[in-house]
């Protein structure tokens, strides 16, 4: 089942009829960090996938999903909206993530191990696992394939191995090596997302967001659940369930852009994935309703 959903995306109060505010508020829109996506399509799962963890793509037509507690790969037809396959991999876990690099597919769970499951797409693919540094602590949410610099990323949603609450961090594991790389890639900085936010620039849509601003406990802004890269333009992007955000950053580390999510359909977003036609897709946790879903977003790079 599809839905077309069109958001409405005002980010400045514009008085009509004050030439000089307007043309404040046009500098400051231009200048805005801040952006919604114009539209977004969702594709309702079936049950099976109602607690869907992480998401990457095999081709345009086909994703790969993973459910929380479950050691399967799930084979998901995103135009015929089926299961079409499913692979096990491993005992149950607490699963949270998945991608493909090259022929083989990485998982992680909340406590950093990692599976890499070689030439899954042949008739005896071989299953490896590999432990890190992180615990139960760090809880471990977003996996992503950096192909440049033939890595994973891995991002943790609670306090990084500095432990440091007011920061981010995103870290790199060598698939030359197999180990985690002692730097961090990236650490994001929790006030300067709060920064954005800021002043009038948003009006009622972003209250909830604004709620947890002023908190003393900076982890309540901003908490990874996903991560992926843009294979297009090197940019990592960032999704939090909390307050319904994907943070976009530079190859070099810079954030370019926050994108807000809002309405019902975003219940839990928990995975995040470009296809290969370069369309970017979130996946929801199916929450109280008990449907999970996909939902593309028309978004602007």
């Amino acid at each position: 089942m599809h839905r077309l959903i069109t958001l409405l995306l005002p980010l400045a109060l514009i008085s009509c009829n004050n030439p000089i505010k307007d043309k404040i508020a046009e500098e400051r829109k231009a200048n805005e960090k801040v952006v919604s996506p114009e539209e977004s399509t969702v594709h309702d799962l079936p049950k099976d996938l109602n607690e869907i963890s992480g998401i990457t793509f095999l081709n345009d037509s086909v994703l790969l999903a993973i459910q929380d507690e479950e050691g399967i790969i799930f084979y998901y037809n995103i135009k015929q909206n089926k299961i079409i396959k499913k692979q096990t991999f491993a005992d149950n876990n607490d699963y949270e993530d998945l991608v493909i690099a090259g022929n083989d597919i990485y998982t992680i769970t909340s406590k950093g191990l990692i599976h890499q499951i070689k030439d899954f797409e042949s008739s005896k693919p071989v299953v490896k696992s590999y432990k890190t540094a992180f615990t139960e602590k760090n809880d471990i949410e977003g996996l992503a394939y950096d192909a440049k610099n033939n890595r994973l990323l891995i991002a943790p949603k609670e306090a990084g191995l500095d432990k440091d609450k007011t920061t981010k961090e995103i870290y790199g594991f060598d698939l030359k090596t197999m180990t985690l790389q002692s730097k961090t890639v990236y650490t994001i900085h929790l006030s300067e997302i709060e920064a954005q936010f800021k002043g009038d620039a948003l009006e009622e849509s972003s209250k909830k967001f604004l709620k947890a601003l002023g908190n003393h406990n900076m982890n309540k802004v901003f908490r990874s659940s996903a991560l992926t890269v843009n294979e297009k333009t090197g940019e990592t992007y960032i999704l939090s369930a909390i307050n319904g955000l994907i943070l976009v950053l530079t190859p070099e580390g810079v954030l370019k852009k926050l994108i807000q999510l809002s309405g019902p359909e975003y219940k839990q977003p928990e995975g995040i994935a470009f296809s290969p036609m370069g369309k970017l897709y979130i996946s929801n946790e199916g929450g109280k309703s008990g449907i999970g879903n996909i939902i593309e977003l028309q978004h602007e790079n």
